[in-house]
Parts: C-alpha cells; structure tokens; sequence
C-alpha cells in the first residue's frame, strides 16, 4: 500500500506531463534527427518539405557539410525536430517539451496503414497517444505554428497504441467503452479511476499517464 501511495503521489506531481498538445510538423529548419526504416539515425538541420493528409510526405536533412538528403515518409520510423526556443514565448508549450516527434503507427482511420503520427506522450509506457489530426475540425493548416484550437479540446480525437500492437480511436463519445478495453487489464488502475464518463474526457491524458505509471510498477 505504501508503495502504491508513492506511485500515485508521484503522479500527482507529474500529471501536467501526461500529455501535449499537438503542434505540427516544423517546416522551417530545426536541429532533430530521423530513424530510417533500416535503423539507421541520422541527424542534422531537419525541416518537413510536403505534408499529405497532415503528415509528412517528405523530409529534408541538411548535413553539417552543408549538402542535402531528401527522405520519403515511406522510408522512415520515426522523426524528431527541436522545438524552437522562440516558440515556448507562447506560454501553451511546456518547457518540458524539447521536440516534435513523428512515429510511423497503425492509422486506423486508413485501415491501419502505417502512417506518420504526432506522438503526444513521453517515451515509455504500454499505451502511447497520437494525434488524430483527420478527427479535428480544424480550419488552419496542419503545420508548426499555424494549428491553433478553437475549443477546450472536447473535439479532439487520438489514436492510442497499446502494447505496440492494439490500435483504436479515443474520443470523447467512446470513452466508456475505451475505459474498460483499454485500462480493464490494470486493478491498480480501476482502484483509482473505476468509471470514466464523457465529462472526463479532458483527462484522458492524465488516464492514460496514470495507467502506464500504476501498471508498470505492477508487473
């Protein structure tokens, strides 16, 4: 019991964290790094050159000799850009938050193709969340300093990966049923959240936080 205590206290502390906002490809050039598909990194100045569907379609590395490598999304797992420092000045990106990354997921909207999504949660966990930019009835462009929200997030949709494998859509009118097939598995988990309505939707973050931190020091 002490030891759950501790688990949840840390939570608490760290709940902010759970989950970011999206923000969008960086179409201006950033220091980051891409994994290639062969598991190569390569790093070096990145911007996004083409987004299709909002996600990148292509990228563009520039090495520290000044030439140029141009990536396909097809070719790559994952990308990561540094956030520019001007852009914390907003106040709505914690600094905690150092880079935009893209991960090459099932998109279940596309019949579960892999796809470049924007990942919205720290590294580590069983269940990671992506940004569902098709589920957004946005009216700006989908790109780094152009996406704005127009409401309190009660719109926005995520795609959740659980265990690398089990892929589904997360918004706010299933999360009852989300709440029971994707945190049933967890006691330590359904202890503290037993139920979960819509008017808990802004907090699916904090759950899906919660989650990976209570189920990891069960195992």
């Amino acid at each position: 019991m002490k030891f759950l205590w501790s688990v949840l206290s840390l939570i608490s502390i760290t709940l902010c964290q759970g989950q970011y906002n999206p923000v969008g490809a960086i179409t201006m050039w950033t220091d980051g790094y891409v994994v290639t598909l062969k598991n190569d990194t390569i790093r070096g100045r990145i911007r996004v050159g083409m987004l299709v569907n909002d996600s990148p379609a292509t990228v563009i590395i520039r090495h520290t000799d000044q030439t140029k490598t141009k990536l396909k999304s097809d070719d790559l797992r994952l990308i990561a850009q540094r956030i520019p420092d001007f852009a914390y000045s907003t106040g709505s990106i914690p600094q905690t938050r150092t880079f935009v990354v893209f991960e090459r997921v099932p998109n279940p909207r596309r019949n579960n193709k892999l796809t470049l999504l924007e990942r919205l949660t720290p590294f580590g966990g069983k269940i990671a969340l992506y940004f569902d930019a098709s589920g957004w009835k946005k009216t700006t462009e989908y790109t780094f300093g152009n996406f704005v929200f127009e409401t309190n997030h009660e719109e926005m949709s995520y795609i959740a990966l659980k265990n690398g494998t089990e892929v589904l859509i997360a918004k706010r009118g299933n999360l009852e049923v989300i709440h029971d097939q994707v945190f049933g598995d967890c006691p330590a988990f359904i202890h503290n959240y037993p139920t979960a309505t819509r008017r808990d939707w802004k907090q699916f973050g904090d759950m899906v936080y919660a989650y990976n931190q209570l189920c990891e020091a069960e195992q």
